[in-house]
């Protein structure tokens, strides 16, 4: 697995802005002390909310993390690279690849026990599916719960988040509008 700690490069990245947290907080919707708290690698942080840190920041998202590249059309299990913005938190496997025009995103997320993310909104639409364990996702003030085989799909401009509420591990897969990869390279 794939571990980056990001949060030299979110303060980074944000210093170089010039901005307070409480600026990119204003701009992404997260709250002061969750940033200063993923600025200091406390707390994993979603692609989501890094995808937002990003826009407000002016930065390309692989500024503040780098994804594997996914070059073909098709994606096959084992074969992954498995990435994480945290040593024992969310993880991430990349389902699906860029292309002019392209505008749907795929990654299977795995949640450990008691994992909760942060409160989100961003753009787009958000499907997700549960392929094993229990979750609660809340949205827009409501709260869904899931187990094996539910779904929820969803406005992403609602405030958002997930909260693995069961005893093992749960394996999502999410897909989203929301441009969460760029397979650009450089600049």
């Amino acid at each position: 697995m794939s571990f980056q700690p990001i949060g030299r490069r979110l303060r980074h990245y944000r210093r170089e802005a010039g901005k307070t947290l409480a600026q990119v907080a204003g701009e992404t919707g997260l709250s002061v002390g969750f940033l200063s708290q993923a600025e200091r690698d406390l707390t994993g942080i979603s692609i989501s909310s890094l995808t937002s840190i990003a826009r407000a920041l002016n930065v390309p998202l692989r500024a503040l993390l780098e994804q594997p590249q996914q070059a073909e059309p098709d994606s096959h299990h084992g074969r992954r690279e498995v990435y994480a913005t945290r040593a024992a938190g969310q993880t991430y496997e990349r389902l699906s690849t860029t292309f002019p025009g392209q505008v749907i995103n795929a990654v299977k997320m795995r949640l450990p026990v008691g994992h909760a993310s942060e409160q989100i909104s961003h753009d787009g639409d958000e499907f997700v599916f549960v392929l094993a364990g229990f979750v609660r996702y809340s949205v827009g003030g409501k709260d869904y719960d899931l187990g094996p085989h539910d779904s929820v799909h969803f406005d992403a401009h609602q405030v958002h988040a997930v909260t693995n509420t069961g005893e093992t591990e749960a394996e999502l897969l999410s897909i989203g509008t929301l441009p969460i990869f760029d397979d650009t390279r450089g600049g």
